[in-house]
């Protein structure tokens, strides 16, 4: 994960793309699962972030997560985020600063970095020919630092246009088994070979492009109308000896709507909406590594366990209503999500795309046309009566690999309400 806090006023009010941008993915999955307090001290606004999603996971251990983010602390409007985590299997750090937000600045800048180290970094190949059944923990390292420039030609609150250098470095140490050694027996000779050839090995790159991003939601908390859409273009060179160049597109967007009418029981209306993402890759030269590749995982496709897959193309569509479902819990209301997706990941979706749908969790047939894959995120948000924030919020998924438990969050005194539909 890495560094785009570019969005803060816009982009970080709505889920990111995972493999569209990265590092407003690691904003958005941090502010949705941070406890956060904010106190005003001349102007400074400074909150503590304590990472829930931190505290345990399986393949990572015990551990704990936190940080801090300050606004105007050297400029009125700027921004910075420091976050790290410590566990037993991981260790991880993130930073950035903006000197300004969308609402007060036509023209503002981003610098940042991240660190990632992890023993336990889940793999299960890089095509749908892929079988699940080989899952793998990589022992692998990396880093990023990106500078960013943001500039809204047309005024205050409009098109975000965001050109931005980047580089990063990675490192694969060694790999094994998820479960036991059976498991090297379904994994792919292709899949097996890169990871052997990557092995020890030390890439790096920089990447050069643009991203642009337009908001015309009526309310960026509890949207009734209006659409969201952000995307990316950037040309990536190895600057390791491989020769590796490629180009990468992609892009998010939602379309929301008031709902047609209202279901018994329900004390509103609501909305419906419609999410589209996409990611395009191409290479002219060189092998093109895992780590350079989309992911999944739930930003593209909810209920779909971390780096379950990981392709060059990707492709998800979905449709979901939002509404209140309890409006008056005392001094609370109950807001309730939930949104059916159709996708998957692709060696080239031009090829091998096909509308038929399958619920299975195997692998592809070789030269076979890849199917669709259902899947379900189910999501409730605890809210204050009179104000547009969350207190608790949590979303499930529900996908071929089975229940994902996508998202949490718990907030106190948060300013700004990032929703939980992805």
């Amino acid at each position: 994960a890495a560094l785009l806090l570019i969005a803060h006023g816009a982009a970080a009010q709505t889920p990111a793309d995972s493999s569209a941008t990265r590092a407003d993915s690691l904003v958005t999955a941090t502010a949705e699962t941070a406890t956060e307090v904010a106190e005003t001290v001349e102007g400074l606004k400074i909150r503590p972030i304590f990472s829930v999603g931190a505290l345990y996971s399986s393949s990572r251990g015990i551990g704990v997560g936190g940080g801090f983010a300050a606004d105007n602390l050297a400029r009125r409007g700027d921004h910075l985020q420091v976050e790290g985590r410590v566990g037993q299997r991981i260790l991880g750090a993130f930073g950035a600063y903006q000197t300004g937000v969308p609402e007060r600045s036509t023209l503002f800048g981003l610098v940042g970095a991240s660190v990632l180290t992890s023993s336990r970094f889940p793999y299960e190949g890089t095509s749908p020919e892929s079988s699940p059944d080989g899952k793998l923990y990589l022992d692998r390292y990396e880093a990023e630092g990106e500078v960013r420039v943001a500039w809204q030609p047309l005024g205050l609150l409009g098109p975000l246009v965001q050109p931005f250098a980047r580089y990063r470095v990675d490192r694969l140490r060694s790999f094994e088994p998820k479960r036991d050694s059976s498991a090297l027996a379904f994994v792919s000779p292709e899949d097996l070979a890169e990871l052997e050839r990557l092995k020890g090995e030390t890439r790096s790159g920089a990447a050069l492009g643009v991203g642009a991003l337009s908001d015309s939601r009526d309310n960026a908390g509890r949207p009734t109308r209006g659409a969201f859409v952000q995307g990316e273009a950037f040309r990536f060179f190895s600057t390791d000896g491989s020769g590796l160049q490629f180009t990468r597109g992609q892009a998010l967007g939602y379309l929301f709507r008031p709902a047609p009418f209202k279901l018994p029981l329900q004390p509103e209306r609501g909305a419906v909406f419609v999410r589209v993402a996409a990611a395009i890759t191409r290479q002219d030269s060189g092998e093109l590594p895992f780590f350079y590749q989309p992911v999944l995982e739930r930003d593209l496709l909810v209920g779909w366990p971390t780096r379950a897959y990981v392709g060059r193309d990707a492709l998800s569509v979905g449709v979901g209503a939002r509404g209140v479902v309890v409006r008056n819990l005392m001094a609370f209301r109950v807001e309730g999500t939930v949104i059916g997706m159709l996708g998957t990941g692709y060696d080239d979706v031009f090829r091998q795309f096909t509308p038929r749908v399958s619920a299975s969790n195997t692998a592809v047939a070789p030269g076979a046309d890849v199917p669709l894959q259902p899947s379900l995120g189910i999501g409730v948000n605890l809210h204050y009566r009179d104000r547009e924030r969350p207190l608790v919020g949590g979303l499930i998924g529900i996908g071929p690999g089975g229940i994902t438990f996508t998202s949490f969050r718990l907030v106190v005194g948060l300013d700004r309400y990032l929703p939980t539909v992805r």
